[in-house]
Parts: structure tokens; sequence; C-alpha cells
């Protein structure tokens, strides 16, 4: 797996079809709150991070860095807090099961992005399709 490389000025369903290349189980998802409910709006996958960091924050402006990478071997709960950290916009991985969206949880977020895409994969979860990936916005 290559390392894939986040910065502000890429689309975010660009970067969704990079994570799914590598995780087809699993799709990053950014929501406009900051708050720890996931039913809120997502920002849609048209925008750039950046512009979703403006829609949330009302400007964009790197927080600690202006891009970073992940790789199969980041926890998928440091994953969504570095995104967080370094762009100011949450990012919620999930994943699709029965024709229904779920958050990773505490227990996903606790393994690796690689261990968590194959162990939604044993349990049932369906592959997200990247000509649906409007549907993860």
């Amino acid at each position: 797996m290559a390392d894939i490389k986040i910065s502000g000025g890429l689309k975010v369903k660009t970067f969704q079809a990079a994570f799914l290349k590598n995780f087809p189980f699993l799709c990053p998802t950014l929501l406009q709150s900051k708050s720890l409910d996931v039913s809120g709006p997502r920002l849609s996958n048209e925008h750039t991070i950046s512009k979703c960091a403006t829609l949330t924050n009302g400007e964009w402006k790197p927080v600690k860095v202006a891009e970073f990478s992940l790789s199969g071997n980041m926890l998928v709960g440091t994953f969504e807090k570095r995104f967080l950290e370094t762009f100011g916009v949450r990012c919620e991985v999930v994943f699709r099961k029965s024709g229904k969206h779920f958050k990773t949880g505490a227990d996903l977020d606790k393994m690796t992005l690689a261990a968590a895409n194959k162990k939604v994969s044993e349990d049932g979860a369906e592959p997200i399709n990247l000509s649906d990936i409007a549907a993860y916005a």
C-alpha cells in the first residue's frame, strides 16, 4: 500500500477515491460540525478540503501542518484525530452494511486502517462503489 498524501488543495472525492483503492470497505466522510454527533450535515465531496475548512471554521488555516500522509498501519482513531488537527475539519471513517452507513466506533478506532478494513469485510460490510461515492459526501 502506498502512502496517501492529504493536503488542503485536494478535492474530497479525489481523497476518498485514493482512500478506497487501499481500503475498499471504509470511506472517510467530512462533517460540518466538530461535535461528536455523526448524524450532522456532511460536507460536499465536490469541495476541496480547504473549502470544507472554510465552511466549518470561517477560514482556511492549517492548524499544525499543511498536509500529512496516511498508510495502512495508522490507527483509524489516529487518522481521524490527525485530520481534525491538520485541517480543522472532522473526518469520520464509515462503512456500509445492509445498505446503511455506520461509523467505525471505539473498537475499530483502535485498529489499523488495514485491519479495520479486513474486519468489517469479514463481518459482512459491503465494498464501497466509487461510482456511488456521492452517497458518502
